[in-house]
């Protein structure tokens, strides 16, 4: 299992090509890896002041344990994206900074960029706002799946 400092560094590189790719405001060395229960990123937004970002891999479990132990099984894959988002949309954080969330994907996951966009809305429609936006950074860009004003 990764140690939470490994995990930080990749959430940190990933919020960084992110932000590379976005071209969001953010001041890049405000950039600060955080601990449960806030979110895992906080940062500056050159105008609206401290942001904080939750960071979560779409990743589906099966593929990613195939990977892990370098199997040449038969795999059947499934679209993780309903369960990923809706136990975001259920998790509690402690921060008095608007908060977003950036679904990454990281090579875990055949369902395409295509179909995440639409079937995360349809979680998000149906939640409490916990996430002033909910971003993308697939395989083919940047996406803003929500934004909730």
């Amino acid at each position: 299992m990764r140690s939470e400092q490994s995990k930080g560094t990749d959430e940190v590189a990933v919020f960084e090509r992110f932000l590379a790719i976005s071209k969001l405001p953010i001041d890049p060395i405000s950039i600060e890896k955080r601990l449960p229960p806030e979110p895992d990123i906080l940062c500056r937004h050159l105008s609206d002041g401290p942001l904080a970002f939750e960071l979560v891999e779409m990743c589906d479990p099966r593929l990613a344990k195939s990977i892990a132990t370098a199997s040449e099984d038969y795999l059947r894959t499934s679209d993780p994206t309903g369960d990923i988002v809706g136990k975001k949309l259920r998790r509690k954080y402690r921060t008095p900074f608007p908060i977003e969330l950036l679904c990454y994907t990281a090579g875990r996951i055949v369902t395409p960029d295509s179909l995440i966009v639409p079937k995360a809305r349809l979680y998000l429609r149906s939640w409490r706002r916990v996430f002033r936006r909910v971003w993308l950074l697939g395989r083919k860009g940047v996406y803003v799946i929500w934004n909730a004003g």
